[in-house]
């Protein structure tokens, strides 16, 4: 008992006791250093790895993760020395490390203090939430907006489309200029106009003087007084007198100045030909209606003078008025630029049509009259047509008529109306109406000749039209 005691209370094995406790915590800081300094070599590498993986270039961020990362690598270094040093002299490395840790550490301390008003200018994890939050609404914003976008986009296209469609083909033009006057947009312009000839170009360039300064003046006006400008201009365009109706306005920015001018041009050259056509027509409607008057007056004073009751008065002027309205059917038939002659014969005497290639003969080439021609032939075909059914070839069942035509010396026309097989002829001792009409009225109004005879086997007539009652076959 006594020996365990002094075992355990004596300085032997006191000195036995302390060899073994402290061998003990020596092993306890050597795992410790060991697993420090192994913690303070992994968490730089896992730094380096999260810094280049996230991309960063923050160029004063990596020098404060460099600094800190050798802060840590110094520090576990420190802690190795320290392992070893447990089982040697390893004190001066381990005091040098220290000394870098040091000198590191204190580095570190002081970049992050000069660091730290910016790292306090940088906006929080809340804040960068509430950012991204707003960021995400005007994402979405966007593309609403964007949506709305396209849409407008689908309906300025469909709508210029439209716009494409009904200018297409159409007389309309439609262009702008800035306030130097030089076309810098143009749709549909004229036949014959290519839009890339007109930009960059002034009217005076473009169209002749005259029509220019009148146009420049116009557009002028519009852009110093904000008032729509309408002219009528007439110029040469390729050789022929073109026509347009303009309508200018003036074409304001977004702050409302005056940057130039929009015009509407309208090819209205057809129209005005049309308009000059019919008043050419209105004055010679009222020319030949004067003439026609005239010739309707004399026709009823002579038919008047050789009547001796008003029914024969009524019947012989009604058939004559008739045979006027016929010629001028076909006159307006051709827009009064004249009449077929054969269609002439063959109206005037349609009531006979039936002995049409029979009883009566109608032979000639195809001649045009003009309507002087037409109007006084009309009537004189009439007239022998009347005269060969009451007395001549017409008024018997044997009786024959013949009317032919020929283009003769100096293209005269010579037609002939000859009758056979009727009633024996003798030479009437009084002039009627018809005869007078013939020899008379339509030898000078037709500026001709007309020879009228009368052999015992039929009337013969021979008219000879003047080539300039003749419409030219060119």
């Amino acid at each position: 008992m006594q020996s365990w005691l002094s075992s355990l209370f004596g300085t032997e094995g006191f000195a036995a006791r302390s060899e073994v406790g402290t061998s003990g915590i020596v092993l306890l800081s050597a795992v410790a250093d060991a697993v420090i300094a192994a913690s303070f070599i992994v968490i730089p590498a896992a730094l380096l790895f999260l810094y280049y993986r996230r991309g960063e270039h923050d160029r004063r961020a990596r020098a404060l993760l460099t600094l800190f990362i050798l802060v840590l690598l110094s520090f576990g270094l420190s802690h190795f020395a320290s392992l070893f040093a447990s089982w040697g002299s390893g004190q001066v490395p381990t005091g040098v490390l220290k000394a870098l840790s040091a000198v590191f550490a204190l580095t570190t301390a002081i970049v992050i203090w000069k660091l730290t008003p910016e790292l306090l200018r940088r906006p929080s994890r809340d804040r960068l939430q509430a950012e991204i939050a707003a960021h995400l609404d005007t994402l979405d914003e966007l593309r609403e907006a964007r949506a709305q976008l396209e849409e407008r986009t689908k309906e300025l296209a469909e709508a210029k489309q439209r716009f494409e469609i009904a200018l297409r083909g159409s007389p309309i033009t439609v262009f702008s200029q800035d306030r130097d006057m030089r076309f810098v947009w143009v749709h549909n312009p004229p036949t014959g106009i290519n839009p890339a000839y007109l930009l960059g170009k002034t009217d005076i360039e473009v169209f002749p003087s005259e029509a220019a300064a009148q146009i420049v003046a116009a557009k002028r006006e519009a852009m110093e007084t904000g008032l729509p400008q309408t002219i009528e201009s007439n110029f040469e365009l390729f050789g022929r007198v073109r026509s347009f109706y303009l309508l200018v306005e003036a074409l304001h920015d977004e702050d409302g100045a005056v940057v130039g001018t929009t015009s509407v041009a309208v090819d209205i050259s057809d129209r005005k030909a049309a308009e000059n056509q019919l008043r050419l027509l209105l004055r010679e409607l009222t020319h030949r209606s004067k003439n026609q008057l005239a010739v309707i007056q004399a026709i009823a004073r002579q038919t008047a003078s050789r009547t001796k009751s008003i029914d024969d008065f009524l019947q012989n002027f009604g058939a004559r008025l008739v045979a006027i309205g016929c010629a001028q059917d076909l006159l307006v038939a051709d827009d009064w630029h004249g009449a077929s002659l054969r269609t002439l014969v063959e109206q005037q005497l349609s009531a006979y049509a039936d002995r049409f290639g029979g009883r009566i003969a109608i032979e000639g080439e195809e001649v045009m009259l003009k309507p002087e021609a037409v109007q006084n032939l009309g009537l004189a075909l009439h007239e022998l047509a009347t005269n060969a059914q009451k007395y001549g070839a017409l008024s018997s069942n044997s009786g024959r008529v013949r009317i032919q035509w020929e283009l003769c010396d100096a293209a005269r026309l010579k037609l002939i109306w000859e009758e056979r097989g009727g009633p024996p002829v003798t030479e009437p001792e009084r002039s009627g109406f018809g005869r007078a009409m013939l020899e008379t009225v339509v030898s000078r109004a037709l500026d001709g000749e007309v020879k009228l005879s009368f052999p015992p086997k039929g009337v013969r007539c021979v008219i000879v039209i003047p080539p300039a009652q003749v419409v030219s076959r060119d």
